[in-house]
């Protein structure tokens, strides 16, 4: 089988690393050929997926962007000649899914966010988007209905699969440490925060900072470690000097250590205002770390309060504070919990669980017969 994924861009986010990370799982199952296909060149992801020796093709939009993008990949794919074509969010869809219909080729979309925004003057016509699709999938339960709800499809024709991470690169991980961007300085008693994302205003930093900022002042032996990079950094970095925290919060930006920072954290952070299904906290947990979030999109899918994790509401800083401060105080409340997290993680939100989801669906569409 032949497998196409098309993405807006390879800049670094959720759906772009769960696309490579997928990529490569499918790769190694023996599908015998995945590419990525891209509207848009360049992208932090971009050196991290040929270095995989996954073939990336920038396809570009041209003059005409919309009628030059179907046109671009349409050649790609005809070149390319793949069993499935899977898209990923509505940007890529609109233009990939003509392309491929056009070939005869099989189309598979999953919708990674809840937003449902494009083309929203005309909803025929993004319904009529949507419907080329040969299988339509979500990253949660709450993703599916607010995907349904928003585009006006019957919700029985979406169905979920769950993201998955591969939770072996989580395990017996050596914590970033003295030598690594950020981490010199630290003393072994320092208790360290953290979070990972794109620095986007949805990531809701402010109240993160907001937070810290009352733990450091009351605890003192603390830091803060944002991983990460993105539009948010200049008034990220200017709120640090605001709450005159300079010396207390790391930024080492994009990085492929992920794991190592995630396994030095104490507690990891993710107050979002709005989420699909958070990769970074499967990542959190499947580490052992203990996780504080709020129930936005599918978290309450991953997390059970009280039980796998905690949650604050959408900017509640005083509550987030108040968390961080038990947590210095009484640890152990907060590990039991990680470590049902991170069985929960193991059971159901593995690599090889969404690989072989995704796997039954292509071969579904693919045995439809529609490609020539």
């Amino acid at each position: 089988m032949k497998v196409v994924h098309v993405v807006r861009s390879l800049e670094f986010g959720g759906a772009e690393k769960l696309v490579l990370e997928l990529a490569r799982k499918q790769r190694e199952s023996g599908i015998s050929s995945v590419g990525l296909a891209c509207l848009r060149g360049g992208g932090l992801l971009m050196d991290e997926a040929l270095s995989a020796g996954l073939p990336v093709t920038v396809t570009g939009t041209g003059r005409i962007r919309y009628l030059s993008g179907i046109r671009n990949l349409a050649r790609h794919f005809r070149a390319a000649r793949p069993d499935v074509v899977h898209t990923h969010n509505f940007l890529s869809h609109v233009h990939a899914a003509p392309a491929a219909r056009m070939l005869g080729i099989p189309v598979v979309h999953t919708k990674h966010g809840r937003a449902v925004s494009s083309f929203g003057w005309s909803p025929p016509l993004r319904r009529y988007l949507y419907g080329l699709a040969d299988a339509l999938v979500a990253v949660s339960e709450e993703t599916g209905d607010i995907f349904s709800k928003r585009s006006g499809l019957e919700r029985s024709r979406i169905r979920v699969v769950y993201n998955g991470i591969d939770t072996s690169r989580y395990t017996g991980v050596v914590p970033a440490g003295p030598g690594m961007p950020g981490m010199d300085g630290l003393g072994s008693g320092t208790i360290v925060f953290g979070c990972v994302s794109r620095l986007d205003p949805v990531k809701d930093h402010r109240t993160i900072l907001r937070a810290f900022a009352g733990v450091a002042a009351e605890h003192g032996e603390c830091a803060l470690l944002i991983v990460g990079d993105g539009p948010e950094r200049g008034r990220i970095e200017k709120m640090i000097a605001e709450y005159s925290l300079e010396g207390k919060v790391i930024m080492p930006g994009f990085t492929a250590e992920v794991p190592r920072y995630i396994a030095a954290m104490g507690m990891f952070l993710q107050p979002s205002l709005d989420e699909g299904l958070s990769l970074t906290i499967l990542e959190a947990a499947a580490s052992g770390v203990p996780v504080v979030v709020t129930p936005v999109g599918g978290t309450p899918e991953i997390v059970e309060h009280g039980v796998t994790g905690t949650f604050v509401e959408v900017g509640d800083w005083r509550g987030l504070s108040t968390v961080m401060s038990g947590f210095i105080r009484s640890p152990e409340h907060y590990k039991k919990m990680a470590e049902k997290a991170r069985q929960r993680v193991e059971e159901k939100f593995s690599l090889k669980s969404m690989e072989s989801a995704y796997r039954l669906i292509y071969e579904e569409v693919a045995g439809k017969g529609r490609k020539d």
